[in-house]
Order: C-alpha cells, then structure tokens, then sequence
C-alpha cells in the first residue's frame, strides 16, 4: 500500500494550518484517505508550526513520522524536520531564508530544490502573506493532483471574501504550481475521483454529534484543545434550535448546563484539565440531583497548564474519580473522529436515559486533527427518555422525583409541568426530594442510583477488536491511541488490538473475553503511569505483559510500533 507524507513548516502567521487543511481536502477530492495533523506552540503570535498531511488510497488513520515532501519557510524549518527526511525525500526551501550551507545540510541525502517562495507571492499579491498559497500550487504539482481543483478549493476558502482577492491567490497558486513543474516531475499522479467522504476534526465532528444527539444548550468557557467545538456550535445556532453561551468561567459553564438540563433541555458543557478542576463541585451536584449532563474533555499534558497544545492521556483517573461521594458516570473514550461523532450523539441519549454525567473524554490528537470519513445519516431522531408524561403524575401531590425504582431511574419531571412539583438541591434527599439525614433513606438512594449500572453496562460501546483473530502480540488501547495502532495492524499480522471506547463503567466481561484469547497483551497510552492499565488490573485481575508509553505531548507513530514490534 503507497503512503504519502507531506509537511509544511513555517512561523505561526505564515497560513500553515490554512494550506494544510486545503491539502487534506485535494487528497479528499481525489478519492483518497487523509489524516491532517497540526503542531503549534502555545504563542499568541510566532514560534514554529506545522501542518502534516498523510493519505493514501487505501484507509488511514494517523500521521506518518518520515517525509516524502517538506516544504520549509525557513532554515529553522529544515533544521527542526531533518530526523524526518531520508534519502527518496524531497524539500522544497525558501530561498528568500539564506541559502542552506554544507554544514546545514549535512546527513540529508534527498533533493533541496531551492525556490524564492516570498518572491513568487510578491510577484502576484504584493504581499509575501501569499507564500502558503505558492506552496499549495507546489503541493498540488508535486503529487499531480488535478491543478483545477486546487484552483477551486481557493475560491471556497476565500468565498467571503471579494473576487479579486480570490483571482490573487489563485495567480500565487499558478506560480508555486509552474515553477515547480519547471524542475522536478511530479511524485504521483492522482485523478478525481468520486467524494464519498468527510473530512473533520473531533471538535467538529463532536459538534456535528451533538446537534444530531438533540442539543439546545452549550455552555463553555474556551480551553484548548476543546475551544473549537465551541466555535463550531457557536456558528450552528443560525441553523438548528441551539443557545450557547461564553460564559465567564468554568464553573460558570458546568452550573449552567445543569441548569439548563434540569430544565428538560439537552444540554452540554466542554473544557480541559485545568478547566474540569474547577468544574468538579459542579459535577457532584449532577450527581446527587441525578441531572442529564454531557461532558466534552479534551486532555492536554499537565500538571497545571503544563504544555497547552499538545496532546495527552494523563487525566483519565482524575476523570475517573472526580467529585466528592459516590455517584454513577460514564467515561465514553473515542477513537477515530467518527466515533467522536456517533458516541456523541450517544452521551446524550445515555444521559437523559440514565440522569448521569457523560464524559466525552478526548485529547488534543484528536480534537485538533483532520481525518476523513464515511459521510454520516444527514437526517437523525431524537429520542425522549425517562421523562413522566402528564397523564402519569399523580393529581394528589404525591409525585416522587426520587422514587425508589428497580431500575433505579426514577420518573423526571421539567419545571412549569402539572402535578410534577418536585425539590432540588445538594443534600442527600428522601424520595420527594427533601433533604434528609436518615440513615436507612440514605442507604436506599445510594443503591437505588447504583443500580443504574445494571443497564448502563448493557448500553455503551463494547471492547471491539481489530485485525486478525489470533496474533503474536495483542495491543490493548483507549481514545485516540486506536488510530495509529488501527494502521499497525494494517501492516503486519504480527499483531491485533482490543480498542476500549468505554472505560466507564468498565466492560469487564467483553474484555476479559477478548483478552483470553490474547498470547501477549501490551497496553499503549500517551501518560506515565499506565492509567488504563492500572484500572484493568483493578476491575478484571488481568496483568499486562508489557507496555508502551509516550507523555511528551506527541502522538504515537506507526514506524515506531513496527520497529518495537520486529524488536
């Protein structure tokens, strides 16, 4: 299967992330997978960034770690990638940054074609703002994509602005696309093909799940890596019946969104570590009022604000055991940008079914990543659960909101309903909601909102395993770890893997199933201390023969899995 790897290199400023995401797109056109990852630093302005696109013919899931083009803005640029680069890469490097010495290039034994990248956008824009555009053309050239639509893809992405701006860039465009052709052939060549896809972020496709989930109410204070599904709501309230709100603070956002839910409304709050610290008294208070609540997490490295934008899996047991007191809660843990989607829309069926907490938790890998994928149902019904209908309320008063139930679902009421009075508040309560200090109502409510797991285990997404059936080496994953493990198995059969898209509460019995038929079994997460590990220990007694971790922020790479595999 041939794989293709560019990257585009520059300051933060230059349009980096702009052209990459346009050639995650003219991959897309073509009929191709691609995978989109950025790299930035945590800068107001400045510092280097990268765009990275991987695709290929055939499914695909994450990054690749070596180059087939670089396209460098600057000596730092060439410097920072030259690990990545062999002898069969191609760099194209702006000459407008000083020519590359011997020494500069030394150990790199693949092509530099030097061209004056600045120069090409001042020709045709008068303005060097335009260099991320030459470099689209060069990009479009050097793989033989179809030059017309990349010409198209500019007069999308610049359809809010006036003609002219667009018929610029599309002449900076011609340049970077002709003076390329002018010294190298192109790399591949590529038709278009039919579009069968999407290409999105996990923000978006959160967004995107949450609007087919029947959200009405977003409440959020931004926190990357979650502030885009913010801003992706934010521009959906012209379409759909939504409400969200910047609100000032994190606990703020997450009383809110209870406020809203106790009010009969879908709603949502989403943040980071730092943010979910402070929502934490707020979601004890979900608990004990037994409110519908969907929560967004996207993990970045920590403690404190640690590295703010990279990636991380370090919070699951903060996540896990936040809150005082005992109280039920799901932790849905997707992968691939389309389960953000679908279990998206599915924490808020399980949360109004089940009146708890659910935790969308993710990282930055994914949330902030472009991957592709199936074009989803563009028409969804919404369900309706666990509310009490009129007809069902008691005319004597006698509504229990709390009500002992087998199930432990007790039958919900909305403010302004006939007969469905009830009392709300933090204390532990008797069955109409009074707060109450009796030892024996104490017990009952404690097991009757235990009980809820019964159906909840029935419920969420089950262990699921991919790759051949039997293998050498069975990894074990969480999140978005799957991805990259997901392009391992696709190229040896040394290997499968089980991918856990819920860690709460744990599917002890699929699990434990799967892992059986399993000869060696090898966590791989992105924290420390082996936090998933730890909990399968602790819920199954299953011990892992080994394992593999990364906690500097970056994501993990296929080249490394194989080469730890033939190791």
């Amino acid at each position: 299967m041939k794989e293709w790897n560019w990257k585009i290199a520059g300051q933060a400023g230059e349009g980096v992330m702009v052209v990459s995401k346009m050639v995650a797109k003219l991959a897309k056109r073509h009929g191709l997978y691609a995978f989109n990852y950025l790299e930035y630093p945590s800068l107001i302005k400045g510092g280097h960034q990268t765009g990275q696109v991987s695709f290929s013919e055939q499914p695909l899931f994450s990054q690749r770690r070596y180059l087939d083009l670089l396209i460098a803005f600057s000596k730092a640029a060439f410097k920072e990638h030259q690990e990545e680069l062999t002898k069969d890469s191609i760099v194209v490097y702006n000459q407008n940054a000083g020519e590359l010495t011997k020494e500069e290039l030394m150990g790199f034994e693949g092509k530099v074609i030097s061209l004056p990248l600045n120069e090409f956008a001042r020709a045709t824009t008068k303005t060097k703002l335009a260099t991320n555009m030459v470099s689209f053309g060069i990009t479009t050239a050097a793989f033989g994509f179809d030059q017309q639509e990349g010409l198209a893809l500019i007069t999308a992405e610049f359809a809010d602005k006036n003609e002219e701006i667009a018929k610029i860039n599309h002449a900076a465009f011609m340049m970077g696309y002709e003076e390329f052709l002018k010294l190298e052939k192109p790399l591949a060549s590529f038709e278009k093909n039919e579009d069968k896809q999407v290409l999105m972020t996990g923000n978006e496709a959160v967004g995107l799940g949450a609007i087919a989930g029947g959200i009405q109410y977003y409440s959020a204070y931004p926190m990357t890596p979650a502030s885009a599904a913010m801003h992706f709501l934010a521009a959906q309230q012209k379409n759909y019946p939504l409400v969200v709100k910047h609100v000032e603070d994190e606990i703020a956002a997450i009383n809110q969104a209870i406020g809203a839910s106790y009010a009969g409304v879908r709603s949502m709050t989403g943040t980071a570590g730092g943010g979910f610290a402070l929502m934490v008294e707020g979601l004890s208070l979900a608990g004990v009022t037994e409110t519908a609540l969907v929560i967004l997490y996207g993990q970045r490295p920590g403690p404190a604000t640690g590295l703010p934008t990279w990636t991380s899996q370090a919070d699951l047991q903060f996540v896990l055991r936040a809150g005082h007191g005992e109280f039920q809660r799901i932790i849905l843990t997707p992968g691939t940008i389309e389960e953000h989607y679908q279990y998206t829309k599915l924490a808020f069926d399980l949360a109004e079914k089940y009146q708890i907490p659910v935790f969308i938790l993710s990282d930055k890998l994914a949330l902030e990543s472009h991957q592709t994928f199936n074009e989803p149902a563009v028409e969804n019904e919404v369900g309706k659960y666990s509310f009490v209908e009129d007809s069902q309320l008691p005319t004597d008063g006698s509504y229990r909101r709390y009500a002992l139930t087998e199930n432990g679902i007790s039958p919900r009421s909305v403010p302004g309903q006939p007969n469905g009075l009830q009392v709300t508040n933090s204390y532990e309560h008797d069955e109409f909601g009074f707060a109450t200090e009796d030892s024996k109502m104490a017990i009952n409510q404690t097991k009757k909102r235990a009980k809820k797991y019964e159906g909840i285990i029935k419920d969420i997404p089950q262990p699921v395993l991919l790759g051949k059936e039997k293998a050498d080496v069975t990894f074990v994953c969480w999140g978005s770890t799957v991805n990259v493990l997901k392009d391992v198995v696709a190229k040896t059969d040394k290997a499968n893997v089980i991918h856990l898209p819920t860690v709460w509460p744990f599917p002890k019995e699929t699990f434990a199933k799967l892992a059986g038929n399993a000869k060696r079994l090898v966590m791989v997460e992105g924290n420390s201390t082996g936090q998933a590990e730890q909990l399968i220990r602790q819920e199954t007694g299953i011990v892992m023969h080994d394992y593999l971790r990364r906690y500097d922020g970056r994501p993990f790479y296929v080249e490394d899995i194989l080469a730890w595999l033939e190791k």
